[in-house]
């Protein structure tokens, strides 16, 4: 039980972490990096202390998350699609998730940046071009990371 309400406040912190980050990035498309530190600071002093991170995933899963997380967004940075705050936070909710929690995230937000993506075409679609339209990408993600934190079990039963 003890256990059960530790993990409920991690998880908790842990989502509130991310909607903040959202918050910012849908005001300011910008994802500041202070906020990205203080999240990577304790995860991986836990890493270190206790041979896993703030959700009990190991080391090498954890590292393997890191990269899964920034690297499927990579391409995106290289090519202009996709800000670098945005890889980052991908890749710190990736460490915290391990690897296949964090495909199961990228899935949930590949499927929400769709549909917004959409929805701001069909807005715009007969608007005259007035330059490039953004959408912050970090909102998504961290309603991927929040399935993935408190409705991974419900929702992937189904699979």
């Amino acid at each position: 039980m003890l256990q059960h309400v530790h993990d409920l406040v991690i998880s908790g912190g842990l989502a509130i972490w991310a909607v903040a980050i959202a918050w910012k990035d849908w005001r300011s498309h910008r994802v500041p990096n202070v906020a990205l530190v203080l999240l990577l600071v304790p995860a991986l002093l836990a890493l270190v202390v206790n041979g896993k991170g703030l959700l009990g995933v190991a080391i090498l899963p954890s590292l393997m998350g890191f990269f899964i997380g920034g690297g499927i967004l990579l391409p995106g940075y290289a090519i202009g699609k996709m800000g670098a705050g945005d890889v980052k936070f991908a890749a710190c909710m990736g460490l915290l998730l391990g690897p296949l929690a964090t495909l199961k995230m990228l899935l949930v937000f590949a499927i929400i940046l769709g549909a917004l993506s959409a929805a701001v075409w069909l807005v715009h679609r007969h608007v005259p071009e007035s330059g490039k339209r953004r959408i912050a990408a970090a909102p998504a993600l961290a309603v991927g990371f929040i399935v993935q934190l408190f409705a991974e079990s419900l929702l992937w039963s189904f699979f």
